[in-house]
């Protein structure tokens, strides 16, 4: 490994950025053949709200270098299904606003905190989904958001 180093969340966000950049201008197929599929996918990590120990993370396996990120994280609120603090806005009927989509489990918020009632715009129950991610348990392992 490298020697430690110190950055901010800023700098953090901007380093990922630049390898995304790098990475959705080269042709990968030589590396990941059989992997790819027909079309070109662009790599792309949603890092709002996550915590500073998940951008080290990503940054030490980008890069090598074991780094310690610094900085306040971003104030989100928590998914009602998951509770990971995922969300921009809560759900608000009386202004029409909310509705942000959980991108850990997929909940689209809808006000609803009922586990057992179905819910149309989510095709399911919070209850569903979250019998998806405990019988799934390698696609959502990775904490990236904190949790309330």
């Amino acid at each position: 490994m490298k020697k430690d180093m110190i950055i901010t969340r800023e700098k953090a966000f901007k380093l990922i950025k630049l390898i995304q950049d790098i990475v959705n201008t080269r042709d990968l197929s030589m590396y990941l053949g059989d992997y790819l599929t027909k079309e070109k996918v662009e790599f792309e990590v949603n890092l709002s709200g996550v915590s500073n120990g998940f951008l080290s993370e990503v940054i030490r396996t980008i890069t090598g270098y074991e780094v310690e990120v610094y900085g306040e994280v971003e104030e989100l609120f928590p998914c009602p299904c998951c509770g990971f603090k995922t969300l921009t806005e809560r759900f608000d009927l009386k202004e029409g606003t909310g509705y942000d989509i959980c991108p850990y489990c997929g909940w689209e918020d809808d006000g609803t905190t009922d586990i057992e009632s179905y819910r149309s715009i989510n095709r399911g129950r919070i209850l569903d989904y979250r019998n998806k991610i405990s019988n799934n348990a390698n696609k959502y392992y990775l904490n990236k958001w904190l949790k309330e």
